[in-house]
């Protein structure tokens, strides 16, 4: 049986992040794939919600959000590189407009991200050097560069959204210092909330945003409200922590991992905190490797690791993290769970790349 290969790829930059910051960089986003899709199929679009399947001329839909209207996406159309553009597919008329091509000749367009009042995405070559994050009002259809365009020596990594703001981390090449940077959306203001010793990944949440940092050999997390500026502290017990994921403003999971100077012992370990009760839940242990860490609106877990061929689930139950049974992953590709709307991937032998989208996910 195929299996479809998860293995994370590290653009350049993130290379660079890794080896020039001296920082673990930990939970690497699947979006950064560079490998160009080697399928000629083209896909078909499957909305089991409205019962309707659409072919599509697109060889590649690599990142994508949706809501109960409109799915956007970042998709390959006749690109001499990765995904060249951002469309947006209206599920009740089943068609399709582009909103956004690429200013890149090679280019690797990604990092989609969206909630009620904006959409954000990530335009990038296909060598992954330089990434212009944009932002657009749904309601005016107005586009916007989040941060200055092409900007000499500095990177600026994925952005998140948080209602009305963005957040992201940006970090200049040749001093390696990085910082957690804000943004209001409505008024522009932008402001750094937080310098890093090390690099990091975003989550947010109920108007929260969590990341990690390290310092005196352990792993911090730090629980940001946009509304007050209100920062708080969290020490961890371990010293290489990452793949932070809230699932709602109280509560979270990390992984942990093994010195990355060292050689690997398979001992990383899936770890849920409860804020209200300040508990820590050892959830899973012998991690080998993961693929994919997911968290959905239902407050629920998804965990590939170990190569294991499908998702294993988890759900909160009196303050702790329970296994909830598996989800299933034959030709299972990419995964999102945003907006009361879940969408993935499935690539079938000798058939078109599926896109499938439900409000419920197959038990």
């Amino acid at each position: 049986m195929k299996i479809i290969e998860r293995t994370i790829i590290l653009s350049c930059v993130a290379i660079f992040l890794f080896i020039g910051f001296k920082a673990v960089y930990y939970g690497v986003q699947g979006n950064r794939s560079l490998i160009k899709p080697q399928s000629s199929n083209y896909y078909q679009i499957i909305d089991k919600d409205f019962n309707k399947t659409v072919d599509v001329p697109f060889t590649n839909i690599h990142s994508y959000r949706g809501n109960a209207d409109y799915i956007y996406m970042s998709v390959d159309q006749k690109s001499p590189s990765l995904d060249n553009k951002i469309v947006q597919y209206n599920r009740k008329t089943q068609k399709y407009k582009t909103i956004f091509n690429s200013k890149f000749d090679m280019p690797s367009v990604q990092g989609v991200e969206l909630n009620d009042n904006w959409l954000l995405w990530v335009d990038a070559d296909e060598s992954g050097w330089q990434l212009n994050p944009y932002f657009m009002n749904l309601k005016t259809q107005e586009i916007h560069p989040l941060t200055k365009e092409n900007e000499e020596n500095v990177f600026n990594d994925f952005p998140v959204l948080i209602g009305d703001y963005a957040a992201w981390i940006k970090m200049d090449r040749k001093s390696e210092k990085a910082e957690v940077m804000l943004k209001n959306l409505k008024t522009g203001e932008t402001t750094s909330i937080f310098n890093l010793n090390s690099f990091t990944s975003l989550s947010a949440k109920d108007g929260k945003l969590l990341f990690t940092d390290k310092k005196d050999h352990f792993g911090y997390i730090y629980l940001y409200d946009v509304k007050s500026k209100e920062i708080k502290e969290f020490k961890s017990s371990y010293e290489f922590i990452g793949w932070t994921r809230l699932l709602n403003d109280q509560q979270w999971v990390y992984l942990t991992f093994d010195d990355p100077s060292e050689p690997s012992t398979g001992d990383g370990k899936l770890i849920f905190y409860d804020a209200a009760t300040n508990h820590s839940q050892e959830v899973v242990s012998d991690i080998d490797s993961v693929s994919e860490l997911n968290t959905d609106f239902n407050n629920e877990v998804f965990l590939y690791f170990n190569e294991n061929g499908y998702y294993k689930k988890f759900k909160i139950q009196d303050h702790l993290l329970v296994e909830d049974g598996l989800l299933e992953t034959r030709y299972f590709f990419r995964f999102s769970a945003e907006n009361d709307i879940y969408i993935y991937d499935q690539e079938l032998p000798n058939e078109k790349s599926k896109l499938i989208i439900q409000s419920e996910l197959p038990n």
